[in-house]
Parts: structure tokens; sequence; C-alpha cells
């Protein structure tokens, strides 16, 4: 396999890359790749790409949010930097060109000198389509692509991610083992449980799950190992047949002459050891095996402590033979001395026992190793199908259903299809995919069919592949690199260091330079400091002193209390101001959150947490545990049990004495003395559990946190805890809440909270929130640290041996032909790691990826600084090869002039105070609201505008079932006669007010015909007489009133003319919709407006309209729903672009005068409907960018038409307004909505 540095890279990728065929892209640590791909973007998108067209990929969403966010800035950065060149000739653009420090600035120059204005116009465009580029990661991309391509992709499934995937492996790791015992003889069952290799499913997770995130790559096979225990027991009886007086014979031996000859080394005071061994445990062990059967023996744990240590007898400390057992022969223990005594039949038997024991012993871990194989190959196999059965999938199971879909010639013209569609792709991180991601990215990107016909970008660095025991591998970083070298791709180094001072980049390359070769045919290669200015760090008036330091110690337990004492000795020269940071004019001191500790694993991080925590230094620490596993969620599991069971007296009880109702016991037994009990909370109870029956889950809760003073509650005694409380609560509101969506029904959500809470897992979205006060020194694993950038940096542990962390599994390769092709290959094999079944080589090839991957995981560490790196050393250790002495020790040592060792500290420093004490705010907490906009998942328009409207609106929300009528946000306005101006006809003036009358005229045009009036006349009638017998009984009193007669007839005349001069009326550009035939509009047109998961914006929303020269009242702050629900009266495609219609009988007045376009400006902004129209078309918008595949929202959307029926009379502005705002209003909208992560409408 060829290394990675080979071929001659450019190192400008930004100018240099043309947006066709693959390109690869290595960017080492802080070499600006963010910056660099966010400017390769810019370019992608001024070039021949809209924004649906392109995809970018990343390994966590965290970085997929970082990415697109710094993608739109550095959008909006050049286009304000060319508008101004607008003005300019082109050799004066070209001139300026020379000039500019950017590159992707000067490269835009050269490029578009003659054709600014359009660039600046396309960037327009692009910020407005910004949303349809894809950034995400490979899983969610995948899941994109299996549901806007199932009929393409013949998987034709919706089904959800599943959260319970590590439950249903557990439960088939159950079944799987139930019906292996079943196959097995009773005496290896019996041996396996007596022996502790037999073990619970809970044991055998670890294992299973860890080879599923290997699926794609070949299994080593496990073949049954059969159980001998006849050779075991034979040597058994024959140790059971030696008498005291066989023993006695060897007494010369242990209690005689002979004794001293025992070399030291084999037992510590042989005079003991052997006296005790032949006296007391031999006998006794003897006396056992003839008393009982052997085999039952030989399990005992008594019996096996015994055995093992007459066995030290003849093993060393390693469990090896040893060379002797004597000193040299001497006159008092000759060489025949000492061979009688190897030779004796005891000890032969001994002997031969030990070896009888270590074959038993790996004969049970064979089958130990068998059983691990048999239940991986059946979760494998059942796992998809209960997952399938349940609805639910898991990422791993989609990327492989992904990676089949695109197998054979249906799979083929699916690729072609997915590459024709999204033509570039970009994906970050590519060190970190596994082999499964790459088969899908390699069939649809890379095929050798079309790969030139678009754009793949990879992007990685093989020194920061640090997660092989996610599934992330080197060996298909590797073949994917030399894939896209075989088919002319273009090589990119990135190679000037911006996140470091120039001082500590150039210690840092030279430190590496010491030894290239990281392993698994990763070679380093050197790099600069690039020209980002970065503030001086200055030290007793030195600039940047000695920026790399090794503080070596003699003790390594001493390490936590250094480094706590270190990070107080810097604070403490920052506050004599004898160390800061100097940016131009300014002096900065250092913070305590300039400073991070990085370790390997947690346990060193919660020492030196510990020692810092002692020392009142602040720690920023992301947590680590699970909300699940906090008392506060049992106390809410406690409340739900007594929600769910409201009169059993045990329940509700252990309710009431959470923290979240904070009874206390005493008061709890004087109200059991009362007659009344606990009457009355069970009353309470029981009134939330209807509630939740009939409600819905976050109704009931919003109540119960109200009527027990739950939040007061919390905060009600001064603690440190009170955040962690407070926040946990809200955070298990959320999950509750959210999983009730997917969890319908009390019992189902209260089952599925239960098995959280029993088995907390390690899911992004179930840890521990940060809290309010999180600055201070930052703690965190070399693993958690990646990305990121700190001043200092201390690094524990530095010398140490790295620790596996999968130790379950083995990991080798092969070299496989293709007979078809006569090429070879090399793949990955795993196995069960039981080193008595795997050949050296494989053993060998696993401890290199082991030791190449530390490699990598001390570049990261190493790497972290921007101004000072601690490393720590113990001195034990220095004449190692581990951590960062690896490279350190390579030849005479590493001595450089940026390199210092650092004294240690013999005591703790004191503190000193910094000069300037900030003043600590007097903090002022709200009241807590009694009364929460909308407690529950979703919300209708309707309800949202009259919460907004509303000073002081009662939420009545929370304890009655929300109406939707189509009419109930009418406003009606009694407005003063004007005799000399012209009246509205009879019908319109006369026609009922009120819901029911809206909700009438709703129902009309939702099922007559625009086009065809012959059956309008019926349908009124059978409305009337159905559904609204008392709004025609209404309108006929009224007519008798005015007319003094009876006239059915005349009546729904003029009900008929009044619908025809709605239609005919032009609405814009003098289209009516009695042009629409009935395939072309969609009535009650139903839609899910998904919100984000925050605080509905009312004021920035207030401000976009304000902004555009819309008037609205001012409305009052709300949550925000999950989603907003509803339906629009119309969605009509006038051939051209897609527009909605709304319907609203609000009465203006009784002239024509009363609608013209400035009253209905003035009642829309009364009533908050321009809210509703952006709001509408946003959905629109949303709708139609997922249905159209050549959507485009200049091309086809359109505005919205608010109908004031009583005003339409057949003549164009009147009783209506069009709006149709600009594309960036809607874009900008829907910006501020947001969206629930996964939800599209």
């Amino acid at each position: 396999m060829n290394s990675f540095c080979q071929i001659e890279p450019s190192y400008a990728p930004i100018v240099d890359m043309q947006f066709r065929g693959l390109h690869w892209i290595e960017a080492s640590a802080g070499t600006g790749k963010t910056y660099t791909l966010s400017s390769l973007m810019v370019r992608v998108l001024l070039h021949d790409y809209l924004p649906h067209q392109v995809i970018a990929t990343t390994f966590t969403r965290a970085a997929a949010a970082e990415l697109k966010t710094r993608i739109r800035k550095r959008l909006q950065e050049t286009l304000h930097f060319l508008q101004p060149y607008q003005a300019l000739s082109s050799a004066e653009i070209l001139a300026q060109a020379q000039l500019e420090q950017d590159v992707l600035f000067q490269k835009i120059l050269h490029d578009y000198a003659d054709k600014i204005g359009y660039a600046c116009e396309r960037l327009k465009l692009v910020l407005d389509q910004f949303d349809e580029v894809f950034v995400g990661t490979l899983d969610s991309f995948s899941q994109k692509l299996l549901t806007e391509f199932s009929f393409e992709s013949g998987r034709i499934e919706h089904v959800a991610i599943s959260d319970q995937a590590k439950q249903y492996t557990q439960q088939i790791i159950h079944d799987v083992l139930r019906e292996w015992i079943q196959l097995q003889p009773q005496s290896n069952i019996d041996f396996l449980l007596l022996k502790g290799i037999l073990k619970a499913p809970l044991a055998y997770v670890d294992v299973v799950q860890k080879s599923l995130d290997f699926a794609s790559a070949k299994m080593q096979t496990v073949k049954p190992q059969p159980l001998d225990t006849e050779v075991l027991s034979a040597y058994l009886n024959q140790l059971a047949s030696f008498t005291v007086e066989d023993l006695q014979e060897l007494q010369a031996y242990y209690a005689g002459e002979f004794t001293s000859n025992f070399s030291a080394h084999v037992l510590e005071k042989p005079e003991k050891n052997l006296l005790q061994t032949f006296t007391v445990m031999l006998p006794n062990m003897i006396a056992e095996l003839q008393q009982h059967e052997p085999l039952t023996v030989f399990v005992n744990p008594q019996f096996q402590k015994q055995l093992k240590q007459v066995f030290n007898l003849f093993l060393d400390s390693k469990g090896l033979p040893r060379k002797s057992l004597f000193n040299k022969p001497s006159k008092t223990c000759s060489a025949e001395d000492q061979l009688a005594f190897l030779q004796h039949r005891v000890i032969l038997k001994l002997q031969e026992l030990l070896l009888a024991t270590q074959q038993f012993e790996q004969q049970l871990g064979a089958i130990d190793t068998q059983l691990k194989y048999f239940l991986t190959q059946e979760v494998k196999r059942r796992l998809p199908q209960r997952l399938q059965q349940q609805g639910e999938t898991t990422f791993t199971q989609q990327m492989r259903s992904l990676s089949d879909a695109l197998m054979g010639e249906q799979g083929q013209r699916f690729a072609q299809y997915v590459q024709s569609r999204y033509s570039l792709i970009l994906v970050d991180e590519f060190q970190d995919t596994n082999q499964d991601q790459d088969n899908m990215l390699a069939q649809i990107w890379r095929n050798p069919k079309w790969y030139s016909q678009g754009c793949m970008i990879m992007v990685g660095d093989p020194k920061q592949a640090i997660y092989g025991f996610r599934g992330g591998d080197m060996l298909t970083y590797s073949k994917a690199r030399q894939d896209v070298l075989a088919k002319q791709g273009k090589l990119y180094s990135l190679k000037y260091n911006q996140r470091s001072v120039p001082e500590l980049v150039q210690v840092v390359d030279a430190l590496f330079q010491q030894q290239t070769n990281f392993g698994e045919q990763v070679i380093y290669s050197p790099v600069e400091a690039g020209l980002r200015p970065h503030p001086i760090c200055y030290e007793q008036g030195i600039a940047n002193p000695k920026p790399l330091r090794f503080i070596t110690l003699e003790d390594a337990d001493q390490e936590p209390l250094q480094v706590a004492w270190q990070i107080r000795h810097l604070l403490n020269l920052s506050a004599q101001q004898q160390l800061y940071f100097q940016h131009k004019e300014r002096q900065q001191p250092l913070q305590a959150d300039d400073i991070a500790v990085l370790s390997r694993n947690h346990d060193g991080l919660d020492k030196v947490q510990y020692e810092l925590n002692r020392l009142n230094i602040r720690v920023n620490r992301a947590s680590k545990r699970s909300v699940f596993d906090s008392s506060i969620a049992q106390d809410v599991g406690a409340i739900l049990t007594a929600i769910l069971h409201p009169f059993d007296e045990a329940k509700v009880k252990r309710a009431l004495l959470s923290h979240l109702i904070g009874l206390q016991l005493n008061d709890l037994i004087a109200m059991q003395a009362q007659p009344e009990g606990l009457s009355r909370y069970m009353n309470d109870f029981e009134h939330i559990r209807e509630m939740w029956l009939g409600k819905g889950f976050l109704t009931a809760w919003q109540y119960t946190l109200n009527i027990f003073a739950v939040w007061e509650n919390l905060v009600r005694y001064q603690s440190r805890d009170n955040e962690r409380l407070v926040v946990n609560l809200r955070h298990l509101t959320e999950s509750l809440t959210q999983h009730s969506e997917s969890y319908q029904g009390a019992q189902t959500l209260y089952t599925w909270y239960l098995k959280q809470i029993q088995s907390p897992g390690q899911r992004d979205w179930e840890m521990e929130r940060s809290l309010s006060n999180t600055a201070g020194v930052q703690l965190m694993t070399v693993h958690q640290s990646k990305g990121l950038e700190f001043k200092i940096v201390f690094l524990l542990g530095a010398s140490s041996a790295g620790r596996e962390i999968n130790k379950t599994l083995n990991f080798s390769t092969q070299v496989i032909n293709h007979s078809e092709t006569g090429q070879t290959e090399i793949q990955r094999v795993v196995a069960i790691n039981d080193k008595h079944l795997l050949d050296t080589q494989a053993i060998a090839e696993h401890d290199a990826r082991l030791e190449a991957e530390q490699h990598r995981l001390w570049y990261v560490a190493l790497t972290r600084a921007s101004h000072r790196v601690y490393a720590i050393l113990s001195k034990k250790l220095l004449d190692k090869a581990h951590g960062v002495l690896f490279w350190k020790n390579v030849g005479e040592g590493f001595c450089h002039a940026h390199c210092q060792d650092e004294p240690l500290l013999a005591e703790c420093p004191i503190w000193i105070r910094p000069p300037q004490q900030i003043q600590t705010p007097v903090l002022y907490a709200l009241d807590l609201p009694k009364q929460r906009f909308y407690p529950r998942s979703k919300t209708s328009f309707s309800a949202l505008a009259q919460h907004l409207s509303r000073k002081q609106a009662m939420d009545v929300l929370a304890t009655q079932h929300e109406q939707h009528n189509n009419a109930a946000d009418e406003i009606h306005v009694v407005a003063d006669s004007h005799p000399s101006e012209q009246s509205l006809s009879w019908i319109k003036r006369n026609f009922p007010m009120g819901t029911l009358a809206g909700n009438f005229l709703h129902e009309i045009f939702e099922h007559i015909d625009f086009q065809d009036q012959s059956d309008w006349g019926l349908e009124l009638h059978r409305r009337f007489k159905n559904s609204y017998p008392s709004l025609w009984q209404e309108l006929k009193e009224k007519y008798v009133a005015e007319f003094e007669l009876v006239n059915d007839e005349h009546l729904y005349a003029m009900l008929g003319e009044w619908l025809a001069e709605i239609l005919n009326t032009p609405l814009f550009a003098d289209f009516c919709l009695s042009q629409l035939s009935a395939d072309a509009h969609i009535a009650e047109f139903p839609f899910y407006l998904a919100l984000a998961d925050r605080i509905f914006g009312v004021q920035r929303i207030s401000d976009l309209f304000q902004e555009y020269g819309i008037h609205m009242v001012p409305l009052n702050h709300a949550n925000s729903a999950r989603y907003l629900t509803g339906s629009i009266d119309l969605v009509f495609y006038d051939g051209q672009r897609y527009h909605i219609a709304d319907y609203k009988s609000n009465f203006l007045g009784q002239h024509q005068a009363d609608y013209s376009n400035a009253h209905i400006q003035a009642n829309m902004s009364q009533a908050s409907y321009w809210l509703q129209a952006g709001l509408y078309l946003v959905a629109l918008h949303r709708y139609l960018s997922v249905q159209l595949q050549d959507y485009d929202i200049h091309t086809h959307l359109g505005g919205a038409s608010y109908l004031y029926l009583r005003g339409m009379n057949g003549q164009a502005e009147q009783g209506l307004h069009y709006f149709k705002p600009e594309d960036e209003f809607i874009l900008r909208l829907d910006a501020l909505l947001g969206r629930m992560q996964g939800d599209m409408l």
C-alpha cells in the first residue's frame, strides 16, 4: 500500500480547485480547514451549482450546524465585499485584485472582473435559497436519500430512528442464549456457570454492539469447540490416589536440608510456603478429591485457590513456566538431588495436572469465544427483523439498507439518479468514515461511469483518525484515497497552521519530525506557521516563552495535585500582571477559561477536578451522566407513577415526599392522622390522569408543575445544586414531551420512561446539559477536544501506555483476489478477541493498529493549544516510547529552543487576588408564570393569534379543548354610516356575522365548482338544510322583514350572484378564481408547520415585518409549540406560480368604501393576518421545496390573497388585498421560525 504523501499536492485548494471530478484535501490540525471549506463552497455556489444540488456532510450534528453557519457567513462577507466593485471597470478590478490579501476574494475578482454584477446577483440568489443546501451527517443524509428516493431505491418505507436498539439487542441475546443453552450438554453448562464464563445477557451486549459497528467487515468464523472433561478427570483421580506418605517422601525438600536451595524467585520464604503446600494444601485437596466427585471439587472456588498456589511452584508471575526451581547445584543439593525432585511421581503428576488444567481452561475460553461469535451473528441476522416489526431502524441498519439498495442494475440506476440530483458532495472528516458509508459514497459519486460528470470533495486528516472504536477505519480511508488517485483525482494539502503562535508551531512540528511514521501508513508532513495574527503571550516580559513544557513527576500519583498547583501559579502570575495576552493595544489577563486539561480517560479528569475544587478554581466540565441517572429523574418517575395509580397509597406517598412536591415526613404523618388523609392529593392525581388521557401529556404535566408549585419547591432552599435540579427537570420535561409524539397513550409513554431510568444510556440527547456558570478551567477527554482550541493546555499521562477501548474484538487484515478482475484487495477482518484462537499475525496487526491510533490521539492532544502546552511525564516511564515519548525519545532525545523542562512546585501557591475584581451583580428573578401559552405540542394560527394579540388573555388552552374553526380569527367592525357613499348589496350587508356564518362560506367555496354555476343553488340549499338551519332562519327573517314577502328563490339567486362576483373579481394581473379548473386548486389544504424548539421569537418576527414596511399591532410573548397546524383555505396554481387565498367574512361596514385596500390592510394589522399570511407562505414554501424537484422560490412561489368576501364586487382592488412579499422576506421568516430537527413540514 502506498503511503499518503508520495504525490506532490497543491497547497492552495481555494484557488486551484476546478469543480469537476474527484478532489482529496488533507488538512492537518489547525490549518484553517473550516475557512477553506466555506471559501470553496462560495466558489461552488458561484459556479454551476445551485444550492439544492449541493450536499455537505461532516461527523457530528454540532459540526454540521457550525459548518452551515460558517458557509452562510462567508457568502454574506463575499457579497458585501463585491458590491462596491460594481462601479469599477474590469481593469480597475484586476488592479485591486493584486492588492487583496484574502485568497478567495482575490480569486473571485480575477474570475469575475468583467461580470461583478452577475456575481452579486448570483450570491443574492444563493443566500435566498441557502436553506436548500443540505449540511448534515452522513447518517442523516442516508435517511434523507431513503426518504426522498424511496421509489427509486426500492425501499418504500418510512421508519423512525430507534432509541431502543440496545434493548432490542439485549432481548435477542436473551432469546439466542436460551436456545444455545438448550443445545449444550448439561455438564458443559454446569462448568460454564460454575467457572463464571456463562453470563447474563447484559454482559454480551458490549461485544455484540461493537461488532455491529463493523457490520461490513468480514467476521472471522469460530467453529464450535467440544469440552473434553475426561482427561482432566483422569488427572484429578490420579492426584486423589496419592497418600500422605507419598508426600512425605519429599520432606527433605519442603522441610529439610534441600529447602534452602529453592530459588528465591520461586517462592518468597520457601521454608514456610513449601511446608504449607505439602503438609496442608495438598493433603486437603487430596482428601476432597477422595470424598467427592473430582470435577465437582475442581470448580469449587476454594479448591481453585489452593490449586493456583500449588501451580505457583511451576509458573512465574506472568503464568509462564519457570526456567529453574533451584539455585545452582551445591554440595548440600546436587544436580542429582534436584533432578530427583523434578522426577518424583507427585511432582510429575502435578505438572501433568497443570497442563490438563490449562488445556481445559482454553477449551472453556474457546466455548466462550464461540458463544460470543454465535451471538453476534444471530443479532446481525435478527435485529433488522425486530426493528422492521417495530417500524423502526438504526443509522447503522439504515446505511446498510442504502448500501444494499445501490447494488445491482437497479442500484446503478438509483445511484445515477441521486448523482444527477445532487451533483456535488463535500465529505468532511473523511478519516472517521466507516466502510458502509464509503461504499455508499463510492457507488454514487466515485462510480467509474459518471464520476467526472459531477464533483466530489473529500476532506480529512489521517493523523486525526481517533474513532476506531466507533467504526472508523484507516483501511477505509486508505482504500478511498487510492481509488481517488487511480481516477486522476486531484490532491491538496493544507500545511499552514493558523491555530497556534509561530513558536509553538515550530517546536511541535520539530517534535513530530523526530518520528514521521505514525503507523498504519500515516506519514507526518511538516507544517508551517500561518499568517493569522495571534495575541502575544507575555510572561515576565518575554513574548511567547517556551511554548512546549515538560513536567516530570517522581510519583505519578502527584499528577492531579501538581496540575492544580501549576494552574493556580499561572492565574497568580496573571493577577500580578506578569502573565497576559497583548492584542494590539489591548492587554488581556489569563482567565481560567483559557486553560484546558486533557486526558485520555475520565479517571484523571476526576482527580484534577477534585484538586481544582479544593483550591476554589472554577471548573467547566461537560457532564458524562445521563439525565435519567439523576435523582430528579427518579422523582419524576414517582410522580408519573402516582398519576397513573392515584389510589395506591404507597405510590402517592412516594410522590409527595419527592423533591418536586417537597412534603416533609412529619407533615405526611400528621396528614394521615386527619380524617380526610391523602384524599385531596389522590383526587388531584386522579384529575391529572384524566387530563393526561384526554388532552395529552404536556397539558397534564404543566398542570402538575403548577398546582404542586414544583419550580418554587426546587429553589426553596439555597443550594449549589438548585440549578442542576431545574435544568434536569426541564430536560426531562422536553424528553417526555418529544417522545409523547411517538409513544401514544399514557401507559406506553410511562413504560418507555421507566425503561430509561432503569438503564440510562450515553446518547447525546440524554446527557446532562451544561449549567449557566460553565466558565472555568475546561476538563475534557482528548476525543472531546477534537476540533477545539485553547490558549494553554495540560496533557495528563503524556508518558503512559494507551489503554485499549475495544478489548472484545481483534482487528486484522487479509488479502483477497477478485476472480473477475484479477486484482487483489486488502480486506478488514474482525474477530472475537481470544489469543488462543488467533494467529500471531492477527494479534500483531491488532496491536499495531492500537499503537498507531494512540499516536494519532497524542497528535490531536498536542495540537489543541494556541500558545502553550504542558505535557505531564512520569520519571519511571522516561525510558519507554509511550505517549509523547514516542517522539521525544527518538535518537539522543528532543531538544529545541522553544522547549523546556518545567520545574515542579514544591508546595501549593498562595492565592493572589486579581487587582480588579468584577463586581458581582445582584440577581433578581422574575415571578414564575402561573399560566403559560399553549403547553401542548401543537397549536393553530387562531389560538396563536388570540394569545399574541390579547393583552390580558387567560390561558384557557390548558384546560379546554381548542376549537379549530375556519372563521375563528375573524374580526367584525361596526362602522359609521355614510349615506352619500355607495352601499353594499343587500345580501352582503345582511348576511349574518360571526363564526357560524364564516364557516358556512368556507364550506361553500370548498365544495362548489368555480367554473360551473349550475349546481351552486343545490349546494347552498344542502348546506343550509343539513348543517346550518339556524343560519338560514336568521337570513330568511331579515329578508322577510326587508321585503315583506317569502321568496326563497330570490334569496338563493342573490347568494349566487354574490358568489359569482367573488369568483370573477381579479386578484392580481387580471387573474380570477373562476379561471381555476378542479385540478388546479386544493381547498382546505392541511399543513403541519414545524417550529424551532425554543421561545417563539415574537419580537424578531415583528421587527422583520416592520423592516418590510408592514405594520402589526404589538404582540405578547409566547412559548413555542412544536408545530403550527391547520389548513389553508385555498392553494392554487395559476399556470406559473403557486398561491394561497384566505376567505374572510369580516364585516367592515355597509359601504363599498369600507372595503378599500387601505381599510383591508388596517384590518389585517388589527387581526394579525399579516403574520398568518407569512406563516402560510412559509408552509407552502416548505411543502413545494420537498415536492418539486426543481423548486425555485422566485419561480414557483406566489403570494397570498386575502378575500374580504362582503366587499368583492367583480372590480379590481375591491374587497381584497394581494400580499406578495420579497423572496428574502419568506426565507428570513422561515429561518426565524426554525424547525424541529428532522422535520420538513
